[in-house]
């Protein structure tokens, strides 16, 4: 009798979901003259994206998430005058 070993192709280490680090900027907003730009959510297709609503009229659209970092360091950057 011939003993066979057989190799299971398993992967013991799962893969750990990385926490988004984009998940700070939900909530921000600033503001450009007369209308408020808000970051609502995450992208669900991207998560290198942000949701934005722009107030007044309530449109809603993606945004890359660095373009909205590097307008929040703007942001605080200014000074008053």
């Amino acid at each position: 009798m011939n003993a066979k070993q057989i190799a299971l192709p398993l992967n013991p280490k799962r893969s750990r979901r990385v926490a988004n680090t984009n998940a700070d900027l939900t909530g921000r907003s600033y503001q450009e003259e007369y209308s408020t730009v808000t970051v609502i959510s995450l992208c669900a297709n991207d998560e290198s994206r942000v949701m934005v609503r722009r107030d007044p009229g309530g449109r809603t659209f993606s945004m890359p998430a660095w373009l909205m970092r590097l307008i929040f360091m703007d942001q605080e950057g200014r000074r008053a005058a």
